[in-house]
């Protein structure tokens, strides 16, 4: 039987995978350290929207959870298919003692590979500060100060449109979507805490998935022009 990474095979499937895209449009991966919470919301929008697999990919990092393992995946994956326009790095704070370098590694691989058309690979993190939970918090409040993902995890569960909330479940984006313009405002307010500005702070609280949300969301729309 033949394997996946047999050399005919791949070629098969970058050619479909050609076929499956109009011109112009891009090829993203989403690369997560998280094994199910992050890979069902994601995934949960490109259903939602009905993006193409071809278009959108998710992935889990199969090199570890930490941050730079993440990163390493992605470029790894990245130059063995060379398939993608556009790579997202998405992972936490969490007590990664790694987490700064790791934003900086993103940074520095952004635009220096090329893909199968030749063109430059543009590389992004997607960093949340504690934990990917805060992104699901700041559609119901705003957070200010700082908190430890478990404290984050306990809250979520007291809501009702989340009662129960554990890491690895199904359905949050479906439970959340008539809030993201709340959760948008929220995350807005964040922006200083950015890890990358001046003050290169990593425990206030911060998270650009919603920029990442705005993207996917609105795909579907710019595909069909």
């Amino acid at each position: 039987m033949a394997r996946d990474n047999h050399p005919k095979i791949r070629q098969d499937k970058k050619l479909q995978r050609k076929k499956a895209l109009n011109k112009g449009s891009d090829r993203l991966l989403i690369v997560t350290e998280g094994e199910k919470t992050e890979p069902f919301y994601f995934g949960e929008i490109r259903s939602h929207y009905r993006l193409s697999t071809a278009r959108v990919e998710i992935m889990q990092s199969k090199y570890g959870t930490t941050p730079q393992q993440v990163v390493d995946f992605a470029v790894d994956k990245c130059n063995e298919t060379k398939e993608y326009e556009t790579v997202y790095c998405v992972f936490d704070r969490d007590d990664h003692p790694n987490f700064l370098n790791a934003l900086y590694s993103v940074n520095a691989q952004h635009r220096k590979h090329k893909n199968d058309n030749k063109e430059l690979i543009n590389f992004y993190a997607t960093p949340s500060i504690p934990c990917f939970e805060l992104w699901l918090l700041l559609h119901f409040v705003p957070v200010h100060g700082y908190m430890h993902r478990h404290e984050i995890q306990r809250v979520l569960s007291d809501y009702d449109k989340l009662p129960d909330y554990a890491k690895g479940g199904r359905g949050y984006f479906d439970m959340t979507r008539h809030r993201l313009e709340v959760a948008y405002k929220h995350a807005d307010l964040l922006t200083a805490n950015d890890p990358l500005g001046s003050e290169k702070n990593t425990e206030n609280p911060y998270t650009s998935i919603g920029k990442l949300v705005q993207l996917l969301t609105s795909m579907n729309t710019r595909w069909q022009k």
